[in-house]
């Protein structure tokens, strides 16, 4: 059954980590923790949320079990950041960037929103 995270409809977007903080990233794995550590979420509310148990999250955190790749932007939309996303974009040499048109699409449709909300 999938569960259902009702506080992340209304949370802000994820945002991008300074490229600092992910150089010093070995692999993907240390790339997930950042991201957990930068959400200040404890790990026991991050693997309720995902629906992970909570012994095999610390395995994973402690590199000892693998972290399940159909949870990556699950786990990125949670803790509000990118961190996995760009440390792979990264290494693989690619500069990831956000999608101005979307975002003016967004804030146009935000603004017409509150338009009609007001007429």
């Amino acid at each position: 059954m999938q569960r259902e995270m009702t506080f992340l409809s209304s949370a802000n977007r994820p945002v991008m980590v300074d490229a600092a903080l992910l150089n010093h990233c070995k692999n993907r794995l240390d790339a997930i923790r950042l991201c957990v550590q930068l959400s200040n979420f404890s790990n026991e509310v991050i693997a309720e949320q995902l629906g992970i148990d909570k012994g095999h999250f610390s395995r994973i955190m402690q590199g000892k079990a693998h972290f399940p790749d159909a949870k990556s932007i699950e786990l990125m939309m949670l803790c509000g950041n990118y961190a996995p996303m760009q440390f792979e974009a990264m290494k693989c040499g690619f500069l990831l960037q956000e999608d101005t048109k979307q975002q003016r699409k967004e804030q146009l449709l935000a603004e017409l929103e509150a338009l009609e909300a007001a007429a």
